[in-house]
């Protein structure tokens, strides 16, 4: 009998020790960050969203999946958890993988938040035409694939949120907080914050998104959850606070401001939490 026991006990711990071996390890020093291409990652970042009471996850899900297995996972991309600045890889190596199996463009930063915050986001007074330049690329991409029909519905709410917005006099980082009164924008979550890094253009004295991503309160921790660029991996990171997520954030110069325009600010909801 003894035997039996001892027999079923190993059974069991190696049993244990395989789904273990499966499981992407949790990070234990924060920040850790991880691209969105390991399944165990993949399924652990989208089981936080449900339990967030994000929207559109199964779509999400399904974005996310096709990226990993057409393009991310043919990379060198590190495919686990690692300190934010350890990340690291070529990126632009995706594209060439994405653009060799799907005619329509892929989705960035802007539009996956869209897509996770579906009808928390209210839009009470949208703009009624959008004829900025900035959103180009995104309108296109909503109006002319199918995979993106939920955008589609709510094409005014995302360009009022994200497009092109006047800098009033007292500077560009009350230009979010005061269109978001404008337009009468509110996000319904307890749990969950939009963050914006706001820019001001080049070329005239308006502000618009350039990065966008969705924070969750994780109770011991907080995840932040974005979509890089177009053609760029799907990203988690997890943090103890948002002084480290404006520190990551303030660490990409992709979002620093042009020489002689005003600092970038990096936006809670309607609330300015830092800069670039």
């Amino acid at each position: 009998m003894k035997r039996i026991v001892s027999i079923l006990l190993a059974a069991t711990l190696l049993c244990l020790a395989g789904c273990a071996a499966k499981t992407p390890d949790r990070p234990s020093r924060l920040p850790q960050a991880a691209y969105l291409i390991d399944d165990g990652v993949i399924d652990e970042v989208c089981a936080a969203l449900i339990k967030n009471g994000l929207k559109n996850t199964d779509v999400y899900g399904a974005w996310v999946q096709d990226f990993s297995d057409t393009s991310a996972k043919k990379t060198k991309l590190p495919k686990q958890w690692a300190a934010p600045g350890e990340l690291g890889g070529d990126l632009y190596a995706c594209a060439d993988y994405w653009e060799k199996t799907h005619d329509y463009s892929d989705a960035d930063c802007r539009m996956t938040a869209m897509l996770l915050m579906g009808d928390l986001l209210t839009v009470d007074k949208p703009a009624k035409t959008y004829d900025g330049t900035y959103l180009m690329m995104d309108v296109d991409a909503i109006e002319n694939a199918d995979r993106y029909a939920l955008l589609k519905e709510r094409e005014a709410d995302f360009t009022t949120l994200f497009g092109e917005m006047p800098i009033p006099e007292s500077g560009l980082a009350d230009a979010l907080p005061q269109n978001w009164k404008t337009h009468g924008i509110r996000f319904d979550s307890a749990t969950v914050s939009l963050i914006s890094v706001v820019m001001e253009d080049t070329m005239s004295r308006t502000a618009f998104v350039g990065h966008a991503g969705l924070l969750l309160d994780e109770g011991d921790h907080l995840l932040f959850v974005e979509k890089l660029a177009f053609e760029q991996p799907y990203q988690a990171t997890v943090l103890n606070d948002t002084d480290e997520l404006v520190e990551l954030l303030a660490a990409r110069p992709e979002y620093a401001a042009e020489e002689g325009k005003e600092p970038s600010a990096i936006c809670r909801n309607d609330t300015v939490i830092g800069n670039v």
